[in-house]
């Protein structure tokens, strides 16, 4: 299984303004050209290089070659997102930086390990909280195809009820949901079949599952049914014989969001990398 951001079903489901791909020896990366700066890649929460086989010659002979490629396109600046740790089939943090320097900033990403023994991972809080969600009616669930686009809803007006916009339209949703129907899921919260809380997620990997769209109804957030969806979530990856769920970053350009953080640690996430690098050419 390929990873999804680079699959190239996904790719026909953006809207790119020059879109542009380079491969060498096993090496392979993706960038939307934009007016002068080249990013790798957007809307996405990464890009990168995406590897066969590693060597740092092989790596600062490829970037060399895309330098030259851009700066010929009068590219000045390239951004390059680079995913966490937890995906191996990505070049290493330690390789890019030795060619392309240090970051501009990192970014904290949190992960759960999908082990037998994630229940012993939870914060006491968040175990109180579970066993109060199931005493009060609470249930979750693996939600039918069918049934995205009221989930879409759901996540527009919950962004809504905090000020937000949601970043991805139902018509953008629905033709990767459409070209990649395997790799979407969602998956929901639900009292008296009232959505509490929701997830999009997506098959990154055959073993990493990333939590794409969360969101939590006003109406329910006191009663935290995210620790609940979350749980769900983590036993459906567990029992598929994944390796990870990827929560996200917990930072905006390197600096944290500590509510945040905080609720992923005591959900039993641990902690990784998550860099983004700049080239001015």
């Amino acid at each position: 299984m390929s990873t999804t951001y680079y699959h190239p079903k996904y790719f026909e489901s953006q809207d790119y303004n020059e879109f542009i791909v380079y491969s060498q020896g096993g090496l392979f990366i993706a960038f939307d050209l934009d007016g002068e700066k080249a990013i790798s890649i957007p809307r996405s929460p990464f890009g990168s290089v995406l590897k066969q086989k590693e060597s740092i010659e092989e790596l600062e002979s490829f970037f060399e070659k895309i330098r030259v490629d851009l700066k010929a396109k009068s590219i000045k600046e390239v951004i390059i997102h680079h995913p966490s740790e937890i995906y191996e089939s990505y070049a290493s943090i330690d390789w890019l930086t030795s060619v392309l320097g240090e970051p501009v900033y990192t970014d904290i990403n949190q992960s759960i390990a999908l082990e037998e023994n994630f229940s012993e991972k939870l914060h006491k809080m968040q175990k109180r909280k579970l066993d109060s969600l199931i005493n009060e009616g609470f249930t979750f669930r693996k939600m039918e195809d069918h049934e995205f686009e009221t989930a879409h809803k759901f996540l527009k007006v919950c962004r809504q009820a905090q000020g937000l916009q949601i970043n991805i339209s139902w018509e953008q949703l629905n033709k990767l949901k459409q070209n990649l129907p395997e790799r979407y899921e969602c998956f929901g919260v639900f009292r008296e079949e009232k959505i509490s809380a929701l997830c999009i997620t997506v098959r990154v990997t055959d073993r990493i599952a990333y939590y794409f769209l969360p969101a939590t109804s006003p109406m329910f957030r006191n009663q935290s049914p995210m620790v609940m969806l979350i749980v769900g979530i983590v036993d459906y990856y567990r029992k598929n014989n994944f390796s990870f769920l990827d929560l996200g970053v917990s930072s905006i350009h390197g600096k944290p969001q500590d509510t945040l953080r905080m609720f992923k640690e005591r959900m039993g996430a641990t902690e990784s990398q998550k860099p983004t690098f700049r080239l001015h050419l």
